[in-house]
């Protein structure tokens, strides 16, 4: 179910709002946007959600910054999976008050 292409709407605890895309494989998160790439790894326990998800900035582009204010940051998320949509909330490891919401919807099955 978790193991496909996901589009991601996200908002940190600014207001400031962002989406991407994100792929779940056997465990690891890869994924990115126009600004930011994103790698990590996630489980699922006890029907529970947990991402640890590296991002950094790869692209320089004037006037964007990410959702948090940082080029380079860890997150940890969590939430609950439904069939075709996940819901999460987490923080930066580094700032915990840096706070961010997920909602990820399914869009293709991997081949």
């Amino acid at each position: 179910m978790l193991e496909s292409l996901w589009s991601v709407d996200f908002r940190s605890s600014f207001g400031i709002q962002g989406t991407g895309v994100v792929v779940f494989e056997t465990g690891r998160v890869f994924g990115g946007d126009s600004l930011m790439i994103y790698v990590g790894n996630y489980k699922v326990e006890n029907g529970a959600f947990h991402a640890e998800i590296n991002v950094r900035k790869y692209a320089n582009v004037p006037g964007m910054a990410s959702v948090v204010g940082l080029d380079s940051f860890n997150l940890k998320v969590s939430g609950t999976p439904a069939q075709n949509e996940l819901l999460l909330s987490g923080h930066v490891v580094e700032d915990p008050s840096r706070k961010i919401t997920i909602r990820a919807i399914r869009r293709a099955e991997l081949p």
